[in-house]
Order: structure tokens, then C-alpha cells, then sequence
């Protein structure tokens, strides 16, 4: 229902019964196309009324049937659609307060019941989007029915959706979007651990973006089965048909984030695993040609049940950012449109021939750089930081040239554990080999912090010499 909120006439001043009549006919063709083959199905005869610009209208407690006998009942609904050009249409759309669903064999299996919401927004009829959605439900109860006991599966404060895109230049649409999950809790029946999250986001912004390619390559790509791990399912034609939409395709920028907090999991009685917070951001610039792309993840306040190593060594703090320049995504997404011939000999489906052949030296002539702006991971007693780059250089011997930095602090504290543990067999002695071998390598400062920190300087030469505080890695292999 909300993935039709609006009808597809393109033309102001369409009686209510005709557009009621379009909406109807646009979800039965959705529902009969998805892969469970539905149909609609209501408890009355839906009706529409004009109600001054705008058309109300009253679906009696829908039902959306599979072939399979499995089933989804809705309450009462009702709607109001405005059309506010020639292909936008405005809607509001007044929410149940529960929906209930059932298993394959068309038992109740779940209920959601929430307590008020609302959803509003402007849809496209020539893009079959929402670049405009507002939508929000709080209180909500989950609540399972299959058994003999109704059980209560968990509880969601609020569920909020936000979408304001906006058409700067034709064709490219700009803006950001939102949803927000808060005070989730979710205790299945017959488990005993509970999962607990104060709060889930994940927000986008995107620029000049060009959406009605990118719906048409959506629709490309879901008409073909989902390649696997040896091959591609879709021909050749599928594939160059979307590297064509592709090639042609404004991607724009965007930038997005996946954040977390509270999360926790475990019994009443005992903790099995936590994170305080969790941020996964990624950013991409295809303005820039070939490309840029950035990846960051932070983790604090991790905490896990049963772990093998002390308390003090265990990481509760790790970061990772990651930033490629001249990364030709593009470039090598549109491979079949420059030598499909070419790329047929050398099977496109096996990716070990395709990086070989067409990837690699596209990597090359552009000289990819990939940055590791920021590598951490921290415990109480030991720490380790990274950074570097590396660069794509064909004419060396390791095929990428570039240099890091390693800070480790606590080497020596976890050098006295790891021979703890290397006398009572709960380790091997390699591991304090390794680390006793890693502190001899090490040049000892001392950091910002005031700490005894060990550097760890690695150079990757173009002759395809490693070396480590300046003496050669090569020497050290040949020394066992």
C-alpha cells in the first residue's frame, strides 16, 4: 500500500473513482509481479470522494493473499491525494494501529500493534518514488501468535522515515534522508537472552544524483537472477544493457552513515555482549573523476562474555578510515560497452580473468591510491596505531609502492602475558616468539602520551624491497 501511495494519471482534474480505479490497478500489477505472486483483497468495496483539490479515499481492512496461503491484514485504512503537477501527486496517508501476519500455511504468526503514526509525502508517477516521505509510528508492540501462549516478542519506542529530495537540475536530485529506530527490545519466545538498543540511524546525503537512470538500472538489474560465486546468471546483453544506464548515469556525491548505541545482549543476570557505540560512515565522489571513496568505522565501550585474553588486553576501542583517490569504479563498470568481444574471450563471469585482464590495469594507468588515514585499536593496557598509503605502480615488483607507520604501546605488559600463558599451554609459544621478535624490531620512543611506544616504520620501494625500520624484510626471512 505505501509503495503505490499515488496514481499513475498524469493529468490534473482525473475523477476520484478513475484515480482510485489507477491505484488499485498499480498494486494489483506490483503484487502480481513480486516473487510471492500476491494479490488484494478487502474486507468492503474501496471508495473515493472529491474533497475540494484533493480525492479522499477508504480502503476497508485491506489483505494482502500469496500463492502460498501466507497472508498480511491491515486495519482500516484511508488516504488524501492532491495532484500538485503533472506527475506529482501529494498524499497523506492515515496508519492502522496494527498489522498481523502469518506463516506459509496461513496461520497467525505476528501482530504489530503501534499506538499513532502518520505518513506523508509527494509521489512520482514518471519515477515511481518518493522523493518526498515523512513518515513516523511510536509505541510499537511485537507479539507473536503461533503458539498456544501469546507471547510478546519485544517493544520499539519510535520508527521514524525521512526523505526530502529536491530536483536542483533536471534530471539530478539532491537532498537528504533518515530513519531512525529508538528503545528497541526483542526477547523472541522460548530464549532466555534479551537484545537491547537505544538507538539505531542511518542518514544520507546525496548531490546531483541521478535518479530516473538509477531506477532504470534498478529495474534491469531485478529482472536477472542474482549472480553467484563462480559466475555471472545474467547474459551478456543484460550486462551491457546496464553498463550502458550506467555509462550514462550522473552518480553525483553522497555521503551516509550507519550509527549505533546502547546495544547490549545478554540475560538479566549476565551480560553476553555490549557496544556503548558503533559509526560506520561512507562517502563517495564520482564528480571527481575516476572517483573518490571513503570508509570509516569506530567502535567504543565493546564488551564480551568468555573471552580468552585478560580484560586489559581486550580491545574496547578500534577505528578504521580508508580513502581511495582515482579509484576508476566507472571505468571498470563499463567494461563490456569498450571490448565486449574482448571480455567475452576472457569469460566475464570468472573474476580472476576479469581483474587480470581489464581491472588490474585500469588500477594501473589511474594509480589508485589507497590511504589508511586512521588504523587504531585500543585496551587498557596495550594499544596499536596505523597509518600509511599505498599507490598502484605496475612497473613494481610488489605492483603498489608506499610507506606506514605502526605505534604500539604496552608491547612489554603483553609480552609478560603472553609468556604467562605460553607456560600453562593455554598458547602457543610462537605467539610470544612473534611479539619478543616484533620489540627487538621496534625503535622505543616515547609518544605524546608519555608512554614507551614502539615504531614500526615499513617502506614498500618500487625495486619491491620491504623494509622495517630500514632494515630489509628479505634479510630477516633469509635469517629464519
Amino acid at each position: 500500500m505505501l509503495a503505490a501511495g499515488a496514481a499513475r494519471a498524469e493529468t490534473q482534474g482525473v475523477s476520484p473513482t478513475k484515480m482510485l480505479s489507477e491505484i488499485l490497478d498499480y498494486i494489483a500489477d506490483k503484487l502480481a509481479a513480486s516473487e510471492v505472486g500476491a494479490r488484494l483483497e478487502m474486507g468492503g468495496k474501496a471508495s473515493a470522494r472529491a474533497v475540494g483539490e484533493s480525492v479522499k479515499m477508504k480502503f476497508p481492512a485491506p489483505e494482502i493473499m500469496a500463492e502460498d496461503g501466507s497472508w498480511i491484514r491491515l486495519e482500516d485504512m484511508a488516504a488524501r491525494v492532491t495532484s500538485i503537477g503533472e506527475n506529482a501527486f501529494e498524499f497523506f496517508l492515515e496508519l492502522p494501529h496494527s498489522i498481523a501476519v502469518s506463516d506459509a500455511d496461513g496461520q497467525p504468526s505476528e501482530r504489530i500493534d503501534w499506538r499513532g503514526g502518520a505518513v506523508r509525502g509527494v509521489w512520482r508517477t514518471d519515477l515511481e518514488t518518493f522523493p518526498i516521505f515523512h513518515g513516523n509510528i511510536h509505541d510499537v508492540v511485537l507479539t507473536d501468535l503461533s503458539r498456544a501462549e501469546v507471547h510478546q516478542d519485544g517493544t520499539i519506542e519510535t520508527i521514524s522515515l525521512d526523505q526530502d529530495l529536491v530536483e536542483l537540475t533536471l534530471g539530478l536530485w539532491s537532498g537528504p534522508s533518515a530513519l531512525e529506530v529508538t528503545k528497541l527490545e526483542i526477547q523472541p519466545a522460548g530464549e532466555v537472552e534479551t537484545l537491547f538498543l537505544d538507538q539505531l540511524s542511518l542518514t544520507s546525503n546525496i548531490r546531483d544524483f541521478d535518479l530516473p537512470a538509477w531506477q532504470a538500472l534498478s529495474t534491469v538489474m531485478s529482472a536477472n537472477p542474482v549472480f553467484n560465486q563462480e559466475e555471472f546468471a545474467a547474459d551478456e546483453q543484460n550486462i551491457r544493457e546496464a553498463a550502458e544506464i550506467f555509462a550514462a548515469m550522473n552518480a553525483g556525491a553522497a555521503k551516509s552513515t550507519i550509527a549505533l548505541s546502547g546495544l547490549r545482549f545478554g540475560t538479566p543476570e549476565k551480560n553476553l555482549f555490549s557496544l556503548q557505540e558503533l559509526s560506520l560512515n561512507m562517502a563517495y565522489d564520482n564528480d571527481a573523476r575516476p572517483g573518490e571513496y571513503s570508509f570509516g568505522l569506530t567502535v567504543s565501550g565493546l564488551e564480551q562474555a568468555e573471552i580468552t585474553i585478560p580484560p586489559e588486553f581486550h580491545p574496547r576501542v578500534g577505528t578504521l578510515k580508508l580513502h581511495l583517490e582515482r579509484f576508476p569504479i566507472r571505468q571498470i563498470l563499463t567494461i563490456p560497452l569498450r571490448d565486449i568481444d574482448a571480455s567475452s574471450d576472457a569469460g566475464m563471469g570468472k573474476y580472476d580473468a576479469v581483474f587480470e585482464k581489464f581491472v588490474l590495469p585500469l588500477i594501473y594507468a589511474n594509480r589508485t591510491v589507497v590511504k589508511f588515514e586512521e588504523v587504531s585499536l585500543r585496551a587498557e593496557s596495550v594499544s596499536l596505531t596505523a597509518h600509511g598509503r599505498l599507490t598502484a605502480e605496475q612497473s613494481s615488483m610488489l605492483g603498489v609502492v608506499g610507506n606506514a607507520e605502526i605505534e604500539i604501546t604496552g608491547l612489554d605488559k603483553l609480552i609478560t602475558e603472553a609468556a604467562r600463558q605460553a607456560e600453562s599451554g593455554e598458547s602457543a609459544p610462537e605467539i610470544l616468539a612473534m611479539l619478543t621478535f616484533a620489540k627487538g624490531l621496534g625503535r622505543p620512543e616515547i609518544n605524546a602520551d608519555g608512554e614507551v611506544a614502539y615504531m614500526f616504520d615499513i617502506l614498500l620501494s618500487p625495486s619491491g624491497a620491504i623494509t622495517i625500520n630500514e632494515i630489509p624484510l628479505d634479510l630477516l626471512q633469509d635469517s629464519g
